[in-house]
């Protein structure tokens, strides 16, 4: 061990300062800033003098009558396990009886790099009270970025998930009463300071995303504002916007099971009224195409399902300055997505869920209904074929047999072919429920319904030229007449 006199004068008067009980804590803080700069720390960690002011440091973390000297001293041990690591554990569980009840205000400490070791110190306390007493200290922090972040990682690290962090965060920032002549403008800015650091804690951190994550992140920014009033200056507001549409982004991204959730989104709806205009400001236009990019994508995502979210593609006008871009936008999704099915392609493409089921029953039955009278007259010559085939089968063959023998063949199949389309006819026909009424040459007493009269005067009883074509009742009964008939 290092004898004084090995040290220098500057040294030598740190250690004596550093060491003594009457030291106030402020000047035993820069006592320790000087030890570390001359080099005495580390490497002489264990000299009595530096084993003294280390052992009033833990003892005033724990019994400072003054709120500011006990957190300066938290703060202070914190600092001395960065300089001599190999302290760290050890410190750190001396310091646990500092943490048994909850800690004054950190705006107690004027220096953000005290701060900063304070926050550090609450990291490693996962106490009951920790995480509202962080939430609270992101939102007091006025200018120390790097112990805002460190509050947030520590905040997110004992939190069960991110909803929880975003509903502490809105009740700590709803209590808090900017003492300024705009409070609602120093809340917007402290908003977007915690917002920012929020996000950069999203990059490192694997937390849940918890239930109703978008109400959380909605109620955080909204409520504080209702609160604190309207952000008046512009830049303020600007940023406060720019923040909250990239943090709906990050999580978006970084959370996938709340992609396709509308209620994420809700927060942007409020960032748009917060403007008050009728577009958004240009200073936008990148965070707003990312959030345009991120619902497209959760629309694709849903309708490759077969699912339709009216309030997610509703997102597109809210994010769009005008309705007839973001109509657009989903029209170009329907085009792009082949693989999507028809009703998820027709609701992007007109903007509205239709009953695409029933209107295309409606459109096959009309197209149907045209062809019924083909098919009646089909039937017609199908009945009028086989009639023909019946009668020539056994003749014709007969004096083929005879005569030709080689065309037996050829005029059997002929004939077959001719049965076999009458079958096909007769089936397709009673499948749309056909039938013809009135046979060929048949005299018969005639009804308007069914015929029309040709080539004289009407009689009671005329003769059939072509049968009627009907559709039958499931009863059996003669129903619709499809295409009347002719007689004469």
């Amino acid at each position: 061990m290092a004898t004084t006199t090995s040290f220098s004068p500057e040294a030598i008067a740190a250690l004596t300062t550093f060491s003594e009980a009457s030291t106030s804590p402020e000047e035993r803080r820069e006592a320790l800033s000087t030890l570390s700069a001359t080099k005495v720390l580390p490497k002489h960690a264990d000299h009595p003098a530096i084993m003294s002011g280390r052992d009033h440091l833990l003892r005033q973390s724990r019994s400072a009558e003054n709120p500011e000297h006990r957190l300066l001293a938290i703060a202070e041990c914190i600092r001395l396990t960065q300089i001599v690591k190999r302290w760290a554990p050890e410190m750190l569980e001396q310091l646990r009886p500092a943490f048994a009840a909850p800690l004054p205000s950190m705006q107690l400490l004027s220096s953000g790099d005290d701060r900063l070791n304070l926050a550090r110190a609450c990291a490693q306390m996962p106490v009951p009270w920790m995480p509202n007493y962080l939430a609270r200290s992101i939102a007091e922090e006025p200018t120390a970025e790097k112990a805002r972040l460190e509050m947030m990682v520590a905040l997110m690290a004992q939190a069960a998930n991110l909803a929880d962090v975003l509903r502490s965060l809105a009740t700590a920032f709803e209590a808090f009463r900017p003492d300024t002549q705009a409070p609602g403008d120093t809340m917007a800015r402290r908003l977007a300071r915690a917002i920012e650091a929020l996000r950069e804690a999203l990059l490192d951190s694997e937390l849940d995303a918890g239930n109703d994550l978008g109400v959380a992140l909605y109620e955080w920014v909204s409520a504080p504002l209702m609160a604190a009033g309207k952000p008046q200056d512009e830049k303020a507001q600007i940023d406060l916007i720019r923040q909250a549409l990239l943090l709906v982004h990050d999580i978006a991204r970084t959370r996938i099971s709340v992609v396709a959730d509308p209620t994420m989104y809700r927060v942007v709806d409020y960032c748009r009224r917060l403007c008050g205009r009728r577009s958004w400001p240009a200073e936008l236009e990148k965070p707003l195409e990312r959030l345009i990019t991120d619902v497209s994508e959760a629309l694709v995502l849903l309708g490759r399902q077969g699912q339709r979210d009216q309030a997610l593609l509703s997102q597109l006008e809210v994010l769009c300055n005008h309705p007839e871009r973001a109509r657009a936008l989903a029209r170009e999704l329907a085009a792009r997505h082949p693989e999507l099915n028809e009703e998820v392609r027709d609701w992007l493409e007109h903007g509205r869920i239709r009953n695409l089921r029933q209107a295309s029953n409606s459109a096959i039955e009309a197209a149907a209904s045209t062809a019924d009278e083909s098919i009646g007259l089909a039937l017609q010559a199908a009945r009028t074929a086989r009639a023909l085939r019946d009668s020539l089968c056994v003749s014709l063959v007969s004096n083929l047999e005879i005569y030709d023998p080689g065309l037996v063949s050829s005029a059997q199949a002929l004939l077959d072919s001719v049965q076999a389309l009458a079958i096909q006819v007769e089936q397709a026909a009673a499948l749309r429920g056909l039938d013809l009424y009135g046979v060929p040459g048949e005299e018969i007493e005639i009804s308007t319904k069914f015929f029309t009269v040709v080539g004289g005067t009407p009689r009671q009883r005329m003769v059939v030229k072509q049968p009627a074509i009907v559709r039958k009742r499931p009863d059996g009964g003669i129903g619709d007449v499809v295409t009347k008939g002719l007689v004469e």
